[in-house]
């Protein structure tokens, strides 16, 4: 058997301690997040990225994607997820699959850190939303603005409202007030 690539698709590969492209890790959301497969690379059909949770750190607010589906794999730690309103841990070697239209969130509720892929499995460009969501949110800090300012939350909003989800930053106080880190 030969080892043979069609003439319109290549191979794509991003090496171990690598980002896809070496492009630089994303702060997204105070999360370290490294993109290891790019939607491009994969002719429009996956993109994967590589997030890490310090101990006790919050992930995302609520949100809903009504056109992605995506699978999470944990590489090390627990991360606790909020699907709808049922909550569910995943520790590591463990997976984990959030179809479109379900209310969710994560977390690292522990006291060790924790790190997964969140993988894509879709038409829809995923990694690059992380890729603007990253900038837009260095842009903010960067002028001296509170993300949570109106004019700020539009900009953010329409982010969202590009790539067909809706992210729910009015519910984030109460979720870390019930599920946050305890002093």
């Amino acid at each position: 058997m030969t080892n043979q690539t069609s003439p319109q698709f290549a191979v794509a590969y991003t090496a171990p301690g690598q980002n896809a492209n070496n492009a630089p890790t994303l702060n997204v959301l105070g999360m370290p997040t490294a993109v290891k497969m790019t939607h491009s690379q994969t002719y429009g059909q996956f993109s994967c990225v590589e997030t890490s949770l310090a101990p006790l750190q919050m992930g995302p607010p609520p949100h809903v994607h009504h056109e992605l589906d995506e699978i999470m794999y944990v590489i090390e730690g627990t991360i606790t997820l909020l699907e709808g309103d049922q909550v569910r841990e995943v520790s590591a070697g463990g997976y984990h699959f959030r179809p479109r239209g379900v209310v969710h969130t994560f977390w690292n509720g522990h006291d060790a850190p924790a790190r997964f892929l969140d993988m894509y499995p879709s038409s829809q460009d995923f990694a690059h939303y992380l890729e603007e969501l990253a900038e837009l949110g260095g842009a903010i800090h960067a002028e001296g603005g509170n993300p949570f300012a109106p004019e700020n939350m539009a900009r953010f909003k329409a982010l969202d409202a590009r790539y067909n989800h809706e992210v729910f930053y009015e519910q984030m106080p109460e979720h870390m007030a019930k599920y946050g880190p305890k002093e």
